[in-house]
């Protein structure tokens, strides 16, 4: 293969692997697990390239600090740039990564990772492929606006209510960046919030089936004052991830609980045959619900909490609000935690 249809096909290869990262964005897969893949894939790479490199005498000697003059401008920009993708990509993929106790060791593994291949741009080839590079860097700068969306401050909330369970919890899904959250894929749920139990920092329990996810079978309270209109939990619970095939089954057994102001509370993936209450029952904050389940599309045992505008979930005028818990909340996102204690 002649130099000139290498760096084609390798431009080409780079480019579709980023486009394929960033078209996970539809489907609702752009996430940490997908930037940690990429993470691991490319350490691998970069370690077995440089081998060969090394192997075949084609590696540059010294790092970018012997890279000097007008005769390494292009190893230096190759450095830089494709480093500064895996630096951009590590520290979103680090920064939106769950945090409990179970998940520290992947994290500094992770991290461990990431250093390894940013270190590994600094060894580049004698001789440099631009497109690539140029590729990388435009990938970088799309992460880069990722993880600023992850960081802007919150909208104001519309809606105000009461947390609707005991204990510790934390935001598995929620914010303003697909990196945070696979809701913003559907029209209907920007706003909403996946909300698991943590024991000891812990999600997971170590026991079998739904059971080893602390937040499975909490028992849940009403988040307001209003009138229950849906209130359904009839469908089996899944044990373990599930996807439904009829999208109205996806939010699994639900209640829905209308506010004065004429706004909706959604809580959702409720465990079957848990109900408290019947549609049209009038409900009070603390007022018990139903408790969490595995029902519609879950991946583990957790409950979907979201403000909406309209009754009916896939209604295609609904849209979800920003809401926050308490007088003086904030809107929350992806690892923010909410404690309560119970009375």
């Amino acid at each position: 293969m002649g130099n000139k249809t290498y760096a084609i096909v390798t431009t080409l290869l780079t480019l579709a692997a980023l486009a394929g990262l960033f078209g996970l964005r539809v489907v609702g897969f752009y996430s940490h697990q997908a930037l940690a893949v990429v993470l691991f894939v490319g350490c691998v790479w970069a370690v077995a390239s440089r081998a060969w490199l090394t192997w075949k005498g084609r590696l540059q000697p010294g790092w970018l600090g012997g890279l000097r003059g007008p005769a390494h401008r292009s190893q230096r920009f190759e450095a830089v740039g494709r480093a500064g993708l895996w630096a951009v990509m590590a520290v979103a993929c680090v920064a939106v990564f769950p945090r409990s106790a179970e998940m520290t060791p992947l994290i500094g593994f992770l991290i461990g990772v990431s250093l390894i291949r940013i270190a590994a741009s600094f060894l580049v080839a004698r001789r440099t492929n631009p497109g690539p590079t140029l590729v990388m860097i435009a990938g970088a700068l799309v992460l880069a606006l990722d993880l600023g969306r992850a960081l802007v401050g919150a909208p104001a909330p519309a809606a105000r209510i009461a947390p609707p369970n005991e204990g510790e919890w934390v935001v598995l899904q929620g914010g303003r960046s697909p990196l945070q959250n696979h809701h913003l894929t559907a029209y209907n749920q920007h706003f909403a919030l996946d909300l698991v139990r943590l024991e000891d920092g812990r999600i997971f329990a170590g026991e079998a089936g739904n059971a080893d996810v602390h937040a499975w079978d909490q028992p849940l309270v009403s988040p307001v004052d209003g009138t229950v209109v849906v209130a359904r939990d009839t469908m089996e619970d899944a044990e373990g991830a599930n996807l439904v095939t009829d999208p109205a089954d996806a939010v699994g057994n639900v209640v829905v609980i209308e506010l004065d102001s004429g706004l909706f509370v959604v809580l959702a993936h409720l465990r079957q045959g848990s109900l408290e209450v019947s549609e049209g029952d009038r409900v009070q904050p603390g007022d018990p619900l139903a408790r969490v389940g595995n029902s519609g599309n879950t991946t583990i045992p957790h409950l979907h909490l979201q403000v909406q505008t309209h009754m009916e979930f896939w209604d295609p005028a609904n849209r979800s609000v920003p809401f926050a818990f308490g007088s003086d909340g904030r809107v929350l996102a992806r690892n923010d935690r909410v404690v309560v204690s119970a009375p």
